[in-house]
């Protein structure tokens, strides 16, 4: 309880200068506790580790809501304020994460990026080979070639690549945000792709990568 009682403290002092995660912070440190030490016995916070098999951004509202599979469970999770940013630029379905926060009647909710760590799940991604229609698919493969950024009828810009795992080929259309790495990758590069849209054009399977999608680019070196 010596915890709960410096929250309080804290709290009070600082009146409604500071979010509820920076309290928690400055009591941790005051005590002397790490990050994420006895956190859910001392404070009520639960740490969550799991893979993020959703993402929805509400840009209107600054919010992102992501769902992270646990073990049997499906636990929403709501990003706020800097949370959000890390959301909106760093976080994609595939992704495994580990968040430390105070759950809700809705959910889980952060607003402090120190409570998100998050990493590629590199046991999820599938070959080129294994791919199938559908989306939230990962990908990995290597850049065979690259025809450069082109333009559809309605004016919407992308890029078109091909890549490979050394037994099946597959177009890559990077779209949006995305567009820029049609610049960036060359032959021989490795690319993993997050969260892309699997669909059948001309008798191949395509891999599209847009907003929704991570991009994450493996330089060959020389």
């Amino acid at each position: 309880m010596k915890f709960e009682r410096r929250l309080e403290e804290i709290k009070e002092h600082f009146g409604g200068l500071i979010d509820e995660d920076t309290a928690i912070m400055l009591a941790e440190y005051s005590l002397g506790i790490k990050k994420g030490d006895e956190i859910g016995k001392k404070s009520g916070f639960d740490r969550i580790s799991g893979v993020v098999i959703s993402k929805k951004v509400i840009r209107e509202k600054n919010y992102c809501r992501i769902e992270v599979k646990s073990g049997s469970d499906v636990i929403p999770v709501y990003l706020w304020d800097e949370a959000y940013e890390i959301g909106l630029n760093d976080i994609f379905p595939g992704m495994k994460v580990e968040i430390t926060s105070r759950k809700g009647e809705s959910g889980y909710h952060v607003n402090s990026a120190d409570y998100i760590s998050f990493e590629i799940d590199e046991s999820g991604i599938k070959t080129v080979s294994e791919i199938s229609m559908g989306s939230g698919v990962s990908v990995r493969g290597f850049v065979t070639g690259v025809e450069g950024v082109k333009e559809t009828r309605d004016g919407r810009k992308m890029a078109v690549l091909v890549i490979t795992d050394g037994k099946s080929f597959a177009p890559l259309v990077l779209w949006d945000d995305k567009v820029e790495y049609g610049n960036i990758l060359a032959p021989g590069d490795e690319v993993i792709v997050l969260n892309a849209y699997v669909n059948e054009y001309g008798g191949k399977l395509n891999i599209h990568a847009g907003r929704n999608s991570l991009v994450d680019v493996r330089k060959l070196e020389i």
